[in-house]
């Protein structure tokens, strides 16, 4: 899993007192004063908090009764609600600050972020001095303390000697400390299911219920629904079933030994976990948490068999060519799609094990609904567009696509580029000076407006935010002309749905906003 090499230093310290450690990665500021406490080898019952200077910011204890950072210039967050990773990765130097009497300050240096760290608990690599005195007065004091014990015929010798016994402060033990630290629990690495359904409302336990199709769960209240939902949601059948739709990354999450993943609030690769209710996620100021339950890693390593990641990797081709299949027709019967996968495959699916094929299907994995045995792209599946793609599509026969054609679609988002889409590609790269990476993000956007029944307003629309050249381009009527006659050649080529995913046989027009067709002229008008 992730981790953070961290070097602690006390400042002013001659020779330096400093440990090196280890700690993972996803775990809040308050678990994190708890571990340097037991590094440093402090007993841990003062005050402290952390010092990001140069990002202005201070993260703190809070309570109703502790305010003493109210007036200050930072902004202050809360350590119980507060994941360093954020923090530790924007400055990779801060200060704890331990005991504001004695006003211990060490230096804190993020040394390495490690990716393989092997432990879910942190750990002590190195270090060198002994743990000061608690309530010493700070370093001086504990300075002062070493000088009066070095000289036995000092007048305070036999006073500090009498004190300094009866001080808790131990001599450092790393094997010790490292087994105390071993031992503790952080809340997010540690979560069950249960806290995670405790923090649900009935509703959204109910909608959760919904998406694995279960009965009988109105009749429950919430603590018995939340026993429920982790009967259900651990069994071989129900896990088994929803888990075949999920992404690499989710099953990669699942074998590893993680137990937190953190990514950025839009990323959305764990949505699966989620919302099917074996993950929960917590969040800080930027990034979101997914925290997956021991309970359920377990699960499915007892469920989730070699052969049900060989049915996995069926199930994930058969759903692919029925998103192909909404995808390049906007419309068409079940069968169509099950036709297409039998040609490539050889293996027959009967209607039964098809319908309950697709009522199991997340909604967050499929660009199709289901219209009685129709599958219909998500795009058409308000009344009146759906009514007017099929008055377009009538007399038009279904396009036959190819396995390589269903591959690309299916697993890249686009169709293999023809000779003028590439023609189009090497335009942009030219004359608008684009990438080629850049330039073909170009034609593939141009290629999805065309194939689900765009526009030429809305190809423009898109050109205008995306191609940077684009203003030059529309003010140069050479450009323009040739910019806007390569796009209709590519129009050409391209399988539209309105076509039942045949490319335009026609002279290529374009709708605008308030439906009056244009014709490409040999000459255009400059911009206004």
């Amino acid at each position: 899993m992730k981790a953070y090499q961290l070097k602690i230093q006390i400042k002013n310290s001659h020779p330096p007192i400093w440990r090196r450690v280890i700690v993972p990665s996803g775990i809040t500021f308050q678990e994190l004063a708890e571990i340097l406490n037991i590094t440093m080898g402090w007993i841990g019952y003062h005050m402290h908090c952390f010092e990001f200077w140069h990002l202005g910011i201070s993260v703190e204890m809070k309570s109703d009764e502790l305010d003493f950072f109210e007036d200050m210039d930072n902004e202050s967050l809360d350590e119980k609600e507060t994941v360093i990773d954020t923090l530790l990765e924007k400055q990779n130097n801060f200060t704890y600050v331990y005991d504001f009497g004695d006003d211990w300050e060490h230096k804190v240096t993020v040394e390495e972020i490690v990716d393989d760290y092997e432990y879910s608990y942190a750990k002590v690599l190195k270090y060198k001095g002994e743990t000061p005195y608690e309530d010493c007065g700070g370093i001086d004091g504990y300075y002062e303390i070493q000088d009066i014990l070095s000289n036995p015929k000092h007048s305070q010798y036999r006073q500090i000697k009498e004190w300094v016994g009866e001080q808790i402060t131990q001599k450092y033990d790393l094997e010790g400390i490292n087994e105390v630290l071993s031992e503790l629990e952080c809340e997010a690495s540690d979560v069950t299911l249960k806290e995670i359904f405790t923090e649900y409302s009935k509703s959204e336990l109910a909608e959760i219920a919904k998406i694995h199709h279960l009965s009988g769960y109105s009749k429950y209240k919430k603590a018995e629904l939340v026993e429920f939902l982790i009967r259900e949601l651990l069994s071989k059948a129900v896990m088994c079933r929803y888990f075949r739709f999920l992404n690499e990354d989710e099953i990669e999450f699942l074998e590893s030994e993680d137990t937190i993943r953190k990514v950025r609030f839009e990323d959305m690769r764990y949505a699966g976990l989620l919302e099917g209710g074996y993950v929960g996620v917590f969040a800080d100021w930027e990034d979101s948490m997914f925290c997956l339950p021991k309970e359920v890693k377990e699960a499915y390593r007892e469920n989730c068999t070699e052969d049900w990641k060989k049915e996995c990797q069926d199930a994930e081709t058969f759903l692919m060519y029925f998103n192909v299949a909404a995808e390049l027709y906007g419309i068409c019967p079940v069968e169509k799609a099950v036709e297409l996968y039998k040609r490539d495959t050889g293996l027959e699916k009967d209607e039964f094990s098809v319908m309950a094929f697709l009522k199991d299907i997340p909604k967050n994995k499929r660009c199709f609904v289901m219209q009685g045995s129709q599958l219909v792209l998500s795009l058409y599946k308000e009344k009146n567009e759906y009514n007017r793609l099929l008055k377009e599509q009538q007399g038009a026969d279904f396009y036959i696509p190819s396995k390589e054609e269903i591959e690309c679609l299916g697993k890249n988002g686009y169709l293999p580029f023809g000779k003028n889409m590439n023609q189009l590609k090497a335009f942009f790269m030219k004359e608008g000076k684009e990438g080629k990476e850049d330039a073909e993000l170009l034609c593939r956007t141009i290629q999805f407006i065309i194939r689900i029944g765009g526009t030429m307003e809305e190809i423009l629309d898109m050109l205008e935010n995306a191609f940077w050249e684009y203003e030059e381009m529309m003010n140069n009527d050479s450009m323009r002309t040739r910019l806007f006659h390569k796009i209709e050649n590519a129009w050409k080529e391209t399988n539209t749905v309105t076509k039942r995913g045949n490319a335009e046989t026609t002279k290529m027009s374009a709708e605008t906003s308030d439906d009056k067709i244009i014709l490409f002229p040999r000459k255009l008008p400059p911009m206004k």
